[in-house]
C-alpha cells in the first residue's frame, strides 16, 4: 500500500504550494513513484509542480452520470472508466498528477463514483506514495474517492482565523467515515517572533501533533507570482529546506524518505 499524505487548510495559507513541495522533496529523496492528487476545486496543483494539468475526473464523471454519455453497464462501463481515468494522469519524472476537479452537481452520482473510487484505489497501488491536496471541506475524502489516509497535515497561517478553520478541519476529520492514522499541524509563512507567540495560545489547543513551521520565504512568493513551479527554486531557499526536514517526521523510520 502506498504511504498517503493529505494536506488540507483555510484558502490562501499556502497549502498548494506545500503540496507541491512535498512531491519535490519526497522524489528527490527517492519516494518514487509519486501520485500527486489535486483534490481542491480551484486546481492550481499542476502549475505549482511546472506540468499541464489532463482532463479532470469531474469530467469524467459528469459523462458518466449523463444518460447520453454513460456507457453499458457491468464489464464494459468498469474498463470505460478506468481507461478514461489512465488517460487522465500526467506523467512527470518521478511523479504522476491527477486533478479531481469541480464538486458534484444535481446527478446522481453513487454509481460512477463507485467506479472512480475503485479506479483510484486501484491506481494508487502502483506507487510508493501519494499526496493529495485538498480544499478545507476536504469533500473528496468525506466522499471516500480515497483510500484510508496515513497523515492528514493541516496548514494554517499564524493568524486566528486560518487557526480556527485549523480546528474546523481537525474535527471534521473525526467525523468522516476514513480512517486517519496520524493528525499533524504545522504554521506555514511563519514570520515574526512577536506575531508566533500572540497566537501560541490557540494553537497549544490543537488535538494535532505539531510539527515545526515553514518560515515566511521571500523565493516562494517571488515564484509564485510570475507562474514558476518549486522545481525552480534553489537549494537556499528556506522554506524548500524546512519541507526537506518535514520529510523525515512524515514517513515511516524505514522507508527511503525518511532514512536518507
Amino acid at each position: 500500500m502506498p504511504f498517503s499524505i493529505a494536506i488540507a487548510g483555510k484558502g490562501g495559507t499556502g497549502k498548494t504550494t506545500l503540496s507541491a513541495l512535498l512531491v519535490r522533496t519526497l522524489t528527490e529523496a527517492g519516494t518514487r513513484p509519486l501520485l500527486a492528487v489535486d483534490a481542491d476545486p480551484n486546481s492550481t496543483l499542476a502549475e505549482a509542480l511546472g506540468v499541464e494539468a489532463g482532463r479532470s475526473l469531474a469530467e469524467i464523471r459528469e459523462q458518466g452520470s449523463a444518460p447520453e454519455g454513460s456507457p453499458a453497464s457491468g464489464i464494459g462501463r468498469v474498463r470505460a472508466v478506468e481507461d478514461e481515468v489512465q488517460r487522465a494522469i500526467t506523467e512527470a519524472e518521478g511523479f504522476d498528477l491527477i486533478t479531481m476537479g469541480r464538486p458534484e452537481g444535481p446527478r446522481c452520482y453513487c454509481a460512477v463514483n463507485n467506479l472512480l473510487r475503485k479506479s483510484l484505489n486501484d491506481l494508487s497501488h502502483n506507487y510508493a506514495a501519494v499526496v493529495m491536496d485538498n480544499e478545507a471541506g476536504m469533500e473528496h475524502l468525506s466522499r471516500r474517492t480515497t483510500n484510508d489516509v496515513d497523515v492528514l497535515l493541516v496548514v494554517m497561517n499564524p493568524a486566528l482565523p486560518s487557526i480556527r478553520a485549523a480546528e474546523r478541519i481537525l474535527e471534521l476529520s473525526r467525523q468522516l467515515p476514513v480512517h486517519i492514522a496520524r493528525r499533524v499541524a504545522l504554521l506555514n509563512r511563519a514570520g515574526s517572533q512577536k506575531l508566533a507567540e500572540a497566537v501560541e495560545g490557540p494553537l497549544s489547543g490543537l488535538k494535532a501533533e505539531r510539527l515545526p513551521d515553514v518560515p515566511q520565504d521571500e523565493r516562494v512568493e517571488s515564484a509564485g507570482a510570475v507562474g514558476q513551479n518549486v522545481f525552480r527554486l534553489g537549494d537556499d531557499s528556506p522554506a524548500l529546506a524546512a519541507v526537506r526536514r518535514l520529510v523525515g517526521m512524515l514517513l515511516p523510520p524505514n522507508s527511503i524518505a525518511g532514512t536518507a
